[in-house]
């Protein structure tokens, strides 16, 4: 402490509030963090939990099992079959004085639909925009860009490339706090609109790559084929939105006037523990900060 207190004596003017602008900064992020986790845990313990099949239209709160819409996802980086994943591709880099760091390479989150299936019903979860807590991670190391030679598991320590993927599997626990409508039934021509609408932009080559080719090497590939049919199924089911709603077909999608949207593949009192668990320490760390903003006006002036 008392070499903390000589070198906020010892500190020129411009260094000194330098230093007080980035704590209060610091601090108030804190706090801001802090009052948000706390509100969305009040929050998810003050809304009663809906049944999909007498939900109300709007903001509502729901529990049950993630279920595929059609085909199962693959994550990109491990194969994996699942209704949702995000991945990260880092690479070790040194950086000033030696110091090594990581470094994002690439990285990305699907945006498919999928389901939500209680023991009264179902519904199409729609997760653009969505908070997404996923209980399955792995984060595994290698020497390529794609860890294609290095599945997980068998890799080691040592590689410049960190993979990182988290997903939500068929058949998990799925708390969801979203919007909820009842829209016209899809039916079985969903998938049939998907496939049209695919159909088109094949017609126009130079535009899919416009659109689709995210590396720019001239040519759609897998990956990103499997971009533009999640695209085409989501315009799809957009345009089925537009139409009056006749049969029960329930959606759940990003609130509007941005209110919470979260999907969680744990229990709501897990994840309404852990929300508390992070505001405790925020606040904490919020308290502490103001008394060192104190204690250096003090030493100060």
């Amino acid at each position: 402490m008392e070499a903390i207190a000589a070198l906020i004596l010892a500190a020129s003017p411009e260094r000194f509030w330098g230093g007080i602008g980035t704590l209060v900064v610091f601090t108030a992020g804190l706090f801001y963090f802090g009052f948000k986790k706390l509100y969305l845990a009040c929050l998810m313990e003050d809304t009663p939990t809906a049944r999909i099949r007498s939900a109300p239209q709007g903001y509502v709160e729901l529990e049950g099992l993630a279920v595929a819409l059609g085909e199962l996802l693959h994550a990109p980086l491990s194969g994996r079959a699942c209704v949702w994943y995000q991945y990260r591709i880092d690479r070790r880099q040194t950086g000033w004085q030696g110091r090594k760091h990581w470094v994002s390479l690439e990285g990305g989150t699907s945006e498919a639909i999928f389901g939500l299936e209680d023991d009264t019903g179902q519904c199409v979860v729609d997760p653009e925009g969505a908070e997404i807590h996923a209980t399955h991670e792995r984060i595994w190391y290698g020497h390529e860009p794609y860890p294609g030679a290095t599945p997980p598991g068998h890799s080691d320590f040592t590689g410049p490339y960190r993979y990182t993927e988290r997903w939500v599997e068929p058949g998990d626990s799925l708390y969801a706090l979203g919007w909820f409508q009842t829209l016209k039934d899809p039916g079985p021509g969903l998938e049939a609109d998907a496939r049209e609408l695919l159909r088109r932009w094949k017609m126009d080559p130079k535009a899919l790559r416009e659109r689709f080719d995210l590396n720019r090497d001239g040519e759609v590939d897998s990956r990103e084929w499997d971009i533009a049919r999640k695209q085409a199924a989501r315009e799809a089911l957009q345009e089925r939105w537009r139409q009056p709603a006749e049969e029960a077909v329930h959606v759940l999608r990003m609130p509007p006037q941005k209110a919470p949207f979260i999907l969680a593949a744990v229990r709501q009192s897990d994840l309404v523990w852990r929300y508390r668990l992070w505001a405790l320490g925020a606040l904490c760390g919020f308290a502490l900060g103001c008394l060192a903003l104190a204690w250096a006006l003090w030493l100060r002036f």
